[in-house]
């Protein structure tokens, strides 16, 4: 039940909020007040106690809170008058919400307003400054001001006039504006009238001073409106127009003019336009030269200046060319004899006066005058050798130019001098490029060429020509920055001599596009040359002061030499051998630089002349070795000789060849068996064979044995064999044994028998040669030769021979047979060897035998194998 009696007095709070009743329950004074800003604003909420008791809730001003905007105000700012009335009072800003609001809270708990009221902040208005008033074409009035301080609300501004103490219309300004205007006939010419202007707005008001003037003297005419331009002779112009309004004074004026396309203007004297008129005559003019003309006005002595009027056009009159063109020549020569002359200058422009017909050339020698008439600015002629006078001349609809003079020079005139002889130079100044020399004299002239991107004059080189007077000036052509401009001064002689002097430089100079490209010339152990070519002149951007090369290993640190500009070529020097390195080279100029790519390069691992030097030292090594080699060997050689192919004796120096019972000679013309054998002496002797028993050819070898063990040498070879130089019957048992040695191999044939008791007889042969294949496989016995290979035409081997035939040792005995023994030096320490006798039981001669040593075997006679 409470909440709903509560909710039923909300309901009739707000019915009497929004119907009729609103005032009649509270209310706010001052109703919507204005507040100076920086002010305290005092708020009282009166109750209506009548409307209180009909809503049967019982509200005193103590109950009441005051809100701004949806901020409860603080109770320290509340004051209670009465049971009816409470006030509050505190300061606004202009953050704060302009909303103030009256509340009570129903049986203490649900929100409720009473009354609200809305307030606003501001300034009182300042007082109007530097007020001001202009008649425009004295049709109407418009005076300004400046406000001051803006009020923030709503204010009010109006302009008043008044004269001999009598209100006139008031002007208000719109809102926002400082100005006010006022149309004819609000207000009146010719009399004083005093002006003002009031503020106002609900904190307050303020008046600005009083103006006082005459109307007439604050008048801003129209421009005139010029009507036409004409010519009416030459150089001399007729300009009419409308003043812009009728006046009992005088206007006066100011003209001004200007070819088209000049920034400069001309104006009349004013002097000259003091009084009121409607036209003008412009003297003194360029003839056909289109002029742009502007004027405006104002009265005399009074007023303010008119704005200027819109520009006319228009153009004088021909008159003849004020002077000859700029002239100049190119010769280009053909052969020795003759020349061909390119003539070419330049159009008149503001000297023409007119419209150019065409040009008039004439060239003089001596006595010798050609004329001819062109319409284009170049022309050739050929001429011979020798210097010619040249006259141009231009013409149109009024007459000829002035003529241009030009010589010709022989080729023995001209002369090219170094800039300091002409004191010639160039450099840039605000955005030109400006060239100066120091005056000649007996000059009527000079002319200025200049190439871009060119090293040489060789080129379409543009030109210009200057007075005699002038000795400094800037060049007259399209100047771009970063280009090379080559300069030519050309003083023009009148006795036709020709010195000229060149200079060349930048309007603004920059970094190179590109970096020099390098690359390497000749490569050593520890140097390389590198050599790059310069950077195009269109690229260069500037003058190259000097060249930076940078190079290192891959793991060293880089390092850097600066050259001179004119270097191309450069050698680096202490590197390391086998080496590579990483080069570039950079450009610089006085404002940047630009490196070329890097370049890679390795160097040698030998230096220049060290490979031949090691091939002739080794060669001459090598020979010097093999020098004393041989030397060695020619001082050394028997012991080289007694070291690699001992010496074996001679057979036939041998004691056993006297022992013999028989010694042919030496050169015995006759054959014997082994003439084409392979001994090389060989002694055979014959011993008688007996009948003795076995035991005696056992004691035979034994006594050979024991001679061979007790090692009886006989000096062949460093083997042991018959150490006694005669064999005597005693001793007879006894048999020579060999040494075995690694370089010779040493042949022997004995030659045994059972003859008359006779010891076996030695044959020794010299021969240190291999063994043949025979001796080398003793079981493959070679067959005999052909017949062919004994032919008497060979020529035998000296032998040492001791033969006894048959008839030498009775005719009717039979042969003794012969025991060949071969390889019995290796024989006597090989388990393998074998010896053997091979008898002829036949007694037949040994011529047949073959020439091969085969492995001889025991044949009959008791011969036992020999030991090895």
């Amino acid at each position: 039940m409470r909440q709903l009696s509560l909710l039923c007095a909300l309901c009739a709070i707000l019915v009497a909020a929004d119907g009729r009743t609103l005032h009649s329950c509270a209310y706010i004074t001052p109703q919507d007040p204005f507040v100076v800003v920086d002010t305290n604003l005092t708020a009282f909420c009166h109750l209506n106690e009548t409307c209180i008791r009909e809503l049967g809730h019982p509200i005193t001003s103590r109950d009441l809170f005051w809100k701004v905007g949806d901020t409860v105000i603080p109770e320290s700012h509340y004051t209670v008058v009465n049971n009816s009335v409470s006030s509050v009072t505190f300061q606004p800003t202009l953050a704060m919400h302009n909303s103030v609001t009256c509340s009570f809270k129903a049986y203490g708990q649900t929100e409720a307003t009473l009354h609200g009221i809305y307030f606003s902040l501001g300034y009182p208005p300042e007082k109007p400054e530097n007020l001001t008033c202009v008649c425009y074409n004295a049709e109407t009035l418009t005076c300004t001001w400046e406000p001051g301080r803006d009020p923030i609300i709503a204010t009010t501004y109006t302009l008043k006039q008044s004269w001999i103490n009598e209100q006139r219309k008031d002007c208000i300004a719109e809102a926002g504006k400082n100005s006010c205007t006022l149309n004819y006939p609000d207000f009146i010419l010719h009399i004083n009238t005093v002006f003002s202007v009031e503020a106002a707005n609900e904190l307050g008001r303020a008046e600005s001073d009083r103006l006082e003037f005459d109307i007439n003297d604050i008048v801003k005419p129209n421009p005139p409106h010029i009507v036409r331009v004409f010519d009416i002779l030459q150089k001399v112009l007729k300009i009419e127009w409308e003043n812009p309004f009728e006046s009992t004074q005088y206007f006066q004026y100011n003209i001004r003019y200007r070819p088209l396309g000049s920034s400069q203007w001309s104006e009349v004297p004013s002097e000259d336009l003091e009084k009121t008129r409607k036209s003008f005559i412009l003297q003194e003019l360029q003839p056909y030269t289109t002029y742009n003309i502007i004027m405006r006005c104002k009265l005399i002595d009074k007023g303010f200046w008119s704005k200027w009027s819109k520009e006319y056009t228009a153009t004088t009159s021909e008159s003849t060319p004020s002077k000859g063109p700029e002239f100049w020549r190119k010769i280009i020569r053909t052969d020795s004899e003759k020349r061909v002359v390119q003539l070419m200058w330049k159009d008149l422009k503001s000297h023409a006066n007119g419209r150019i017909l065409g040009y008039n050339v004439t060239v003089k020698k001596g006595a010798e005058v050609e004329t001819f008439r062109v319409v284009d600015t170049t022309c050739n002629i050929t001429v011979p050798e020798g210097s010619y006078d040249v006259l141009l001349t231009a013409y149109n609809s009024q007459g000829s130019s002035p003529p241009s003079r030009l010589k010709i020079p022989s080729d023995t005139d001209q002369k090219v001098v170094k800039p300091e002889e002409m004191n010639f130079k160039a450099f840039p100044k605000d955005g030109e490029l400006w060239v100066e020399w120091a005056p000649l004299k007996g000059v009527f002239g000079y002319v200025i060429e200049w190439c871009s991107n060119h090293e040489t004059m060789d080129c379409n080189a543009e030109w210009q020509r200057e007075p005699s007077n002038v000795t400094k000036t800037f060049l007259r052509g399209d100047i771009k920055p970063f280009v090379y401009y080559l300069i030519r001064l050309i003083p023009l002689y009148t006795d036709g001599k020709v010195r000229s002097s060149i200079f060349g430089t930048y309007l603004q100079q920059g970094a190179p596009d590109v970096g020099p490209a390098v690359k390497t010339k000749a490569t050593g152990k520890t140097w390389v040359t590198l050599v790059w070519i310069p950077i195009p002149l269109p690229q260069r951007n500037g003058f190259i002061t000097n060249y930076t090369i940078k190079y290192g290993g891959h793991d060293g640190p880089a390092e850097a030499i600066t050259v001179n500009a004119s270097v191309t070529e450069y050698t680096l020097k202490s590197l390391a051998a086998k080496t590579t390195y990483s080069v570039s080279v950079t450009a610089n100029t006085e404002q940047g630089r630009k490196a070329g790519l890097p370049f890679s390069l390795t160097t040698l691992p030998f230096g220049n002349g060290e490979v031949e030097a090691i091939v002739v030292a080794s060669c001459i090594g090598f020979m010097v070795l093999i020098l004393i080699l041989c030397v060695l060997f020619c001082n050394k050689r028997e012991q080289i000789k007694q070291h690699i192919w001992p010496n074996v004796p001679d057979p036939s120096k041998s004691n056993i060849a006297q022992w013999s019972p028989q010694t042919p000679s030496r050169h015995e013309p006759k054959r014997h068996p082994f003439q084409d054998g392979p001994f090389t002496d060989v002694s055979v002797v014959q011993i008688t064979r007996d009948d003795k028993p076995d035991d005696q050819d056992t004691k035979s070898l034994d006594q050979i044995k024991k001679n061979t063990s007790e090692g009886l040498s006989s000096g062949i070879g460093g083997s042991s064999c018959l150490s006694s130089p005669h064999l005597s019957a005693s001793d007879s048992d006894g048999i020579s044994c060999a040494q075995n040695t690694s370089s010779t191999v040493q042949y022997s044939t004995v030659i045994m028998g059972g003859y008359q008791g006779q010891t076996p007889m030695f044959s020794r042969s010299e021969s240190t040669q291999p063994l043949l294949i025979s001796e080398e496989r003793p079981d493959e016995q070679s067959t005999p030769p052909p017949a062919s290979q004994e032919d008497d035409t060979q020529t035998p081997s000296q032998y040492f021979k001791q033969n006894f035939t048959v008839e030498e040792s009775g005719r009717n005995q039979e042969p003794p047979p012969v025991l060949h023994l071969a390889g019995f030096s290796q024989g006597l320490n090989n388990p393998d060897f074998t010896a053997g006798c091979n008898v002829n039981p036949d007694g037949q001669s040994q011529e047949d035998e073959p020439k091969t040593y085969l492995p001889q075997t025991m044949r009959q006679g008791g011969y036992l194998p020999q030991l090895g």
